[in-house]
């Protein structure tokens, strides 16, 4: 491929054509998140690249807190904090399948979080924290990374091209539902 005019069955014989259906928002751009992780991490600006590393830092620091504190408390709950996490972890992510009810469930937990606090339940109050700081977490890192390489790829008609043929991006049309993809 040369040009976008040379995808067979593409609905855009020009990039700029493209470019102004995403601007007007009737076309949007998918990225796949491993690969828009991939070209944060090479090409993404140094602040926003230090943002989602201090993100897994976060993840990383509050999980073995919840450790040191069950055994400085004696309260082994808090070991429930991690498999919690993991469990945040796998399926915050903007790709997954159950993305919208965990969206539900994200926003669910500061007002679970709140309740159990406000009602002296410190531990579950800090478990369902736990759930909701990783879903934050997951979710900023991914937008970052997702937007990032989404505005990369619409600013430049050859990195559009190789990120469609090796299936890094898809193309929806947001009247018909349409997915463009290799």
């Amino acid at each position: 491929m040369t040009s976008i005019g040379d995808i067979n069955g593409f609905p855009f014989e020009t990039f700029e054509e493209l470019q102004a259906a995403v601007a007007i928002r009737s076309f949007n751009v998918g990225v796949d998140a491993l690969a828009a992780a991939r070209w944060s991490d090479n090409f993404n600006s140094p602040i926003k690249r230090a943002v989602v590393t201090a993100l897994s830092l976060l993840l990383l620091g509050a999980g073995l807190a919840a450790i040191v504190a069950a055994f400085v408390t004696n309260d082994y709950w808090l070991l429930a904090a991690v498999p919690i996490q993991a469990f945040a972890f796998y399926t915050s992510h903007p790709a997954s399948p159950i993305r919208k009810w965990v969206t539900i469930g994200g926003a669910l937990s500061v007002a679970g979080f709140l309740d159990l606090l406000l009602n002296g339940f410190l531990i579950a109050a800090t478990l369902v924290a736990y759930a909701g700081l990783t879903f934050a977490a997951v979710r900023a890192a991914g937008y970052i990374s997702n937007s990032g390489f989404r505005k990369a790829i619409l600013s430049d008609e050859r990195l559009f091209l190789d990120a469609y043929a090796e299936g890094e991006c898809t193309l929806r049309n947001n009247r018909s539902g349409r997915v463009y993809s290799a």
